[in-house]
């Protein structure tokens, strides 16, 4: 049995859920482990009865379910993120509810990188749009990974207007990563994969269901070294996130908005209960994250293309608005075949431009 095969009988057990699947696994030391044990040794276990033993003991019945999902994740690509791997995010991990995989597809690490959740209203009106587009542009000289749950409303804008700020943007869904809910919008997808993705700890197929949404913005919250609600009214999702957050003890940040307006009311609940800190724009967040922004360089263009080739222009043009970007999104962006970009930027690093970084970045000088 592999790893991803015994995730997945664990999440087909009936009643065994991510807090009782952590106390099997850390009781066994791996979750391949946990099937080769007799299920009474976890009977000293708290919260594990004797109902769930009962469950254990029937998990091969579910074999031939688990062998399917497994085809259909290397079928489609989908990429399993393990608890417990260096690739699994680190700040989703000290989560005591932290799902044993994360199901993703698209391109996009966890190691190294800022991680801001944007949510709010699925009924925004245009100041709402403003503000969280204002943010997103401010945020760029951090360059976070800019997180939201794909719904209408503030999500999707967070994701579109960091594709356009040329910023990561991951999308949590509230079901499996075969399917897009909703439908429209199936536009953002392929740019979203090119540079961040999509992940879920749903089976493949499961389907968009209400329930689960409660279950998604728990990762929302989870994921972020930060959570900001744009506007929110006092009951929603959106509250939902914070308060997840607040009780995973993240940095949560909320916009004023104007008084009496039922789109405001939950960030002033927020405020007024000292959960979350008011914010105007990006830089009262990067000042309250304690993150220092990277200078976007001054006339920097005229004294470099000056020298430049047409194609290494071509290669500065992916640093205007990042400090740093990665092998694979500069080859994306130009055209340029891998090879290529690596062979111009060897160049521009011999020229002083550019400095090598782990994990296949590159930084402007």
């Amino acid at each position: 049995m592999n790893r991803l095969q015994a995730c997945l009988f664990l999440r087909m057990i009936p009643g065994l859920g991510n807090v009782s699947s952590k106390k099997l696994w850390e009781f066994s030391t791996s979750p391949e482990a946990i099937f080769d044990r007799s299920p009474k040794d976890f009977l000293s276990l708290e919260g594990i009865g004797k109902v769930l033993i009962d469950h254990l003991k029937g998990w091969r019945k579910y074999a031939d379910a688990v062998y399917k999902e497994e085809e259909k994740i290397n079928k489609h690509q989908i990429k399993p993120i393990f608890l417990g791997d260096p690739a699994y995010p680190k700040t989703l991990s000290f989560c005591p509810d932290a799902p044993l995989v994360l199901f993703s597809k698209g391109n996009f690490s966890f190691t190294q990188r800022r991680l801001i959740s944007i949510v709010g209203t699925r009924s925004c009106d245009a100041h709402g749009e403003k503000l969280c587009r204002e943010l997103i542009q401010g945020l760029q000289g951090v360059n976070p990974m800019i997180v939201s749950g794909f719904a209408r409303g503030i999500d999707i804008i967070a994701h579109h207007q960091a594709i356009k700020s040329k910023l990561p943007t991951l999308a949590c869904m509230a079901h499996g990563l075969n399917q897009i809910y909703p439908p429209e919008h199936q536009a953002y997808v392929a740019e979203m994969e090119a540079d961040g993705g999509f992940v879920s700890e749903f089976m493949l197929d499961e389907k968009f269901d209400r329930k689960h949404f409660l279950i998604r913005n728990r990762i929302i919250a989870g994921l972020s070294h930060a959570t900001v609600v744009i506007q929110s009214k006092i009951r929603g999702g959106s509250m939902i996130t914070a308060n997840f957050a607040h009780q995973y003890n993240r940095e949560l940040f909320a916009f004023p908005g104007q008084v009496g307006k039922a789109v405001h009311g939950g960030c002033h609940q927020l405020i007024r209960s000292q959960k979350a800190q008011l914010i105007t724009g990006a830089d009262d967040l990067i000042q309250a994250m304690g993150w220092t922004p990277t200078p976007q360089p001054q006339g920097v263009q005229k004294k470099l293309f000056v020298t430049l080739e047409d194609e290494e222009k071509v290669i500065f043009d992916c640093f205007k608005s990042v400090a740093q970007e990665s092998l694979d999104n500069i080859a994306l962006s130009t055209g340029f075949s891998i090879s290529k970009t690596a062979t111009l930027l060897f160049k521009l690093e011999m020229k002083g431009c550019v400095k090598p970084l782990p994990g296949k970045l590159f930084e402007w000088i």
